[in-house]
């Protein structure tokens, strides 16, 4: 079968047709996604941007596929180029490999592979191939919402019943106020180097549940979006800022900046960040001046002497322990960026930490680690 003749076609049925309905699709200004089906899948890859270059896309539901191929040097710079779109239904985008540009309401986001980001019906965006890339984007349905509180309320086990999931809880917040523009960022914790291959992992299992379906198979997909909905809301994996749109989006930049430095104690290299983030040392630096004032090099100095006075208030770890821990070789230097942060030495913020209170208690919980 040609290129021709495979475009367009159904997999498994060998009707033509599409899972999304798209409205105004020749729009220069907007268009609108509308879907037949509670939830989709939809796997895009991209090659890359010559002109030998092609660009597939898959598109699953339980009731219909879609796959569509194009050559980079045919019609992939006019899909690159699209005017931004908004959806009836929630889309979680999971960057699976490369990196991609989402423009929201004409604001650019870099995602790079391991990111992922969740955005509402309000929101008008556009993804952009910048270069090789694997994608998955799951379309969820406001029932397929409905249908996931629901099943939580009935659920056996009173972990399930407290529906307390920063990913579901959005979605559900979404729904009763319809009219916000905000969506979820999710950042891998730096310590997390197994991101993308969970990605990938979660991206195989729904695409071949979807695919080849047997008995049980719905309760088999809910469970599996409801396992991966817990992978991003906890924190030991995954950073979630919810963003709104009327801020800068220097400000996401800024705020995945500080959840590295978190991540580390400040003691993450710039050519780290730079790997991390897709994104220049001097933007970086740039961007950490804007909102700080100071310079990269600096600003992780700040979270490194936080980590060193939770250090002296929590352990009895010695001084000198502290400081090889934290990276730090120079003894002179520590304790003066210590003092000008805390007024008092190592040795003195120590000692006032253990000071009792009225009860005769240490004002710090003290204990060796």
């Amino acid at each position: 079968m040609n290129e021709k003749t495979m475009r367009g076609k159904l997999i498994r049925s060998g009707r033509e047709s599409n899972i999304l309905e798209i409205h105004d699709a020749n729009s220069t200004i907007n268009s609108y996604y509308d879907m037949s089906a509670t939830i989709q899948f939809t796997l895009s890859y991209c090659s890359g941007l010559s002109e030998d270059d092609f660009y597939n896309v898959l598109s699953v539901s339980p009731d219909k596929d879609y796959f569509y191929s194009s050559y980079i040097a045919s019609d992939f710079h006019e899909f690159n180029s699209r005017a931004p779109h908004q959806h009836a239904f929630f889309e979680l985008v999971l960057v699976l490999k490369g990196s991609i540009t989402q423009q929201m309401e004409n604001k650019d986001y870099l995602y790079p592979a391991g990111t992922c980001c969740l955005i509402n019906q309000n929101v008008f965006h556009v993804e952009k191939y910048i270069g090789k890339a694997r994608v998955l984007f799951i379309g969820l349905s406001v029932d397929f919402i409905r249908e996931l509180q629901e099943s939580h309320r009935t659920a056996y086990y009173k972990e399930e019943t407290a529906l307390d999931n920063s990913v579901l809880r959005f979605m559900t917040d979404n729904i009763e106020l319809e009219k916000g523009k905000n969506y979820l960022d999710f950042l891998p914790v730096y310590q997390n180097r197994k991101n993308t291959a969970i990605l990938h992992k979660f991206a195989d299992r729904l695409l071949q549940t979807m695919m080849f379906p047997t008995f049980g198979s719905t309760f088999v997909l809910k469970g599996l979006i409801c396992q991966l909905f817990y992978y991003l809301d906890t924190k030991e994996y995954y950073h979630i800022s919810n963003v709104t749109l009327n801020s800068s989006s220097d400000l996401l930049l800024f705020s995945r900046i500080g959840h590295l430095m978190e991540d580390t104690d400040g003691r993450m290299s710039r050519s780290d960040l730079e790997k991390s983030l897709c994104y220049s040392g001097n933007y970086i630096n740039a961007i950490v001046n804007k909102y700080t004032g100071m310079c990269l090099y600096d600003y992780g100095l700040t979270f490194t002497m936080k980590k060193a006075a939770h250090l002296l208030a929590e352990t009895k770890n010695s001084i000198s322990a502290i400081e090889a821990q934290l990276g730090l070789t120079n003894r002179t230097h520590f304790y003066k960026l210590f003092r000008k942060k805390y007024g008092m030495t190592p040795g003195e913020y120590r000692k006032e930490m253990q000071k009792p209170d009225a009860a005769g208690r240490p004002s710090a919980d003290y204990h060796a680690v």
